[in-house]
C-alpha cells in the first residue's frame, strides 16, 4: 500500500476519492486499525489545501472508530467539534461543484444534528436533499428513512432554536 499510495500522491496529491479509499484501507475492518486510520487522516488534512474537503477526513476516521459504541452525547467532546468545525471550514471554502461536496455536507449534517447545533445543520441539509449513499446513512438498513428521520428533526428543532432566542 506504501508503495500505491507514493504512486498516486505523485500523481494527484489531494485527490478525494484516492483519499477516503485509503482512510478505508488503514481502519481496523480493513487492514489498519483505529491509530493508523486517525493517523492517516490527521497527516492528510494537515496537508491539503483549504477547499480541499480532506478535513473531512479525521471526522470521517472517528466515526469509523465510534459509530458503534457512542450514542449522541459522545458526538459533543470540544476535540470532535473542532474537528467538525475545521471540516465546515473546508466545505465553505470548496469549489461548489466538487463532485464529492454532497457527501461531506451528509456527514457534517449528522454530525451536527447530535451536537444540538441544528440551525447548522439543517444548512447542511438545505444542500444535499435526497441523496442516502453517503456517510452515515450508507451504514443504515433503512438509509432513506434514517435520513428523512434525522433532516426532519433537524428542521423542527432549529426552528424551536431560532424562537428561543
Amino acid at each position: 500500500m506504501d508503495a500505491l499510495w507514493s504512486q498516486i500522491t505523485d500523481l494527484a496529491p489531494h485527490h478525494f476519492e484516492a483519499h477516503t479509499s485509503a482512510l478505508q484501507y488503514w481502519t481496523a475492518k480493513w487492514r489498519g486499525s483505529h491509530q493508523l486510520a486517525r493517523e492517516f487522516a490527521e497527516k492528510s488534512a494537515a496537508g491539503a489545501p483549504p477547499g480541499s474537503l480532506l478535513a473531512v477526513l479525521p471526522v470521517i476516521a472517528w466515526y469509523e472508530s465510534h459509530k458503534d459504541e457512542l450514542g449522541p452525547v459522545g458526538y459533543c467532546p470540544p476535540d470532535i467539534r473542532a474537528l467538525v468545525d475545521a471540516a465546515l471550514t473546508d466545505v465553505a471554502l470548496a469549489d461548489r461543484d466538487h463532485p464529492r461536496l454532497a457527501e461531506v455536507r451528509h456527514l457534517l449534517g449528522y454530525f451536527l444534528y447530535l451536537q444540538g447545533r441544528y440551525r447548522a445543520a439543517r444548512e447542511q441539509f438545505r444542500h444535499v436533499d435526497g441523496f442516502t449513499e453517503a456517510l452515515p446513512w450508507r451504514y443504515s438498513r433503512l438509509a432513506p428513512l434514517h435520513y428523512r428521520a434525522v433532516r426532519t428533526k433537524t428542521g423542527r428543532r432549529a426552528l424551536t432554536e431560532r424562537r428561543q432566542r
